[in-house]
């Protein structure tokens, strides 16, 4: 599998991009079917993470709130660049009316995961910062289009990633 390097913008195709990664989507090469990927969504400009890679080629990816499938002879012909990765960091330390992508959980708070994904808080959601109380406990976010007051430790669990452009 190929690797990114921090410093260097590669172009390749999606059945080669490892799992975990961020990709542009440049081109789409698959005649009849690109009118399919375009219908669902995957188009020159968007992107996608990859979320599960077979030794065929084939891949699973992830973009907003949506999975797709795609065989690898689909994906090989699927151009794609990377994307600069944003730093992950903690809600807490998040400036207030900063918009959000939650990346995962602390794997020291699995009783709190739960809770998390039972209140919407699943990877992919994107969340604003509403406030912070003088001594940081709680930290109130909408995500939704709902208020939701997170204490310290489960706000601790959370991580998340800027969104550039801000949008809910």
């Amino acid at each position: 599998m190929t690797n990114f390097s921090d410093n260097q913008m590669q172009s390749l195709v999606l059945s080669q991009v490892p799992v975990g990664e961020r990709v542009k989507i440049v081109a789409l090469a698959c005649d009849e079917a690109n009118a399919r990927l375009l219908g669902m969504g995957l188009a020159p400009g968007v992107e996608v993470e990859v979320i599960s890679h077979l030794p065929s080629g084939s891949v699973v990816v992830a973009y907003g709130q949506q999975r797709v499938g795609l065989g690898a002879a689909m994906a090989q012909r699927i151009e794609v660049t990377q994307v600069a990765h944003a730093e992950v960091s903690k809600l807490r330390t998040a400036a207030v009316g900063s918009t959000l992508r939650v990346v995962g959980y602390e794997t020291t708070a699995a009783d709190y995961k739960r809770k998390l994904l039972a209140m919407g808080l699943t990877p992919g959601t994107i969340l604003r910062v509403k406030r912070h109380a003088p001594l940081g406990d709680p930290t109130e976010i909408e995500v939704r289009g709902f208020a939701l007051s997170l204490r310290k430790a489960e706000a601790d669990a959370l991580r998340v990633q800027s969104v550039p452009g801000g949008q809910l």
